[in-house]
Formats: C-alpha cells, structure tokens, sequence
C-alpha cells in the first residue's frame, strides 16, 4: 500500500526546516517539525511504510521500531485532518 499527501485544495510550503500547510477545504492551518517536512516532502510521491521509515532512520539515526513508532503517529495526525488522499 502506497500513501500520498492529498493535492486539492491544500497549500504548502517549507519554511526553515519546517512544513506549513493550509487546509482551504476546513480552513485548517497546520505546521510540521523537520521530521514531520522530511516525511512530508516523501508523501508528495505515492510512497510505502518502508520507505518512509528508512527516510527517518537514514534522515535521523532512529531505530526501526522507533521511526515506526514515529511515522504512525504522524500518519494518524494526518488521517485525522483528511490530508492523506484516499
């Protein structure tokens, strides 16, 4: 299974090391620390669970269950603001 950063209706950019989003469908702001910009920048292209882990373990020296651990919590973040395309 592949996931994607849904593309409509939904601004963003990088500032710093950081990811600021705006939500125009629920007028929703929403920003992302440096891991949650690196994971961002891979979810523009369909990508799987695997790679996103490596991108943190190779990104930041986490472990593997540690970067699991990590990555689901932010996909969770982005499933509940409907920012994942379906």
């Amino acid at each position: 299974m592949t996931l994607k950063i849904r593309g409509k209706d939904l601004l963003w950019r990088t500032v710093g090391d950081e990811v600021v989003a705006i939500d125009l469908k629920s007028s929703r702001y929403l920003r992302v620390n440096s891991s949650g910009a690196l994971l961002w920048q891979h979810l523009q292209q369909h990508t799987s669970h695997e790679e996103l882990i490596d991108a943190l373990v190779d990104g930041y020296g986490l472990s593997r269950e540690q970067a699991a651990g990590d990555l689901e919590t932010f996909l969770a973040m982005l499933a509940e603001n409907e920012l994942l395309e379906p």
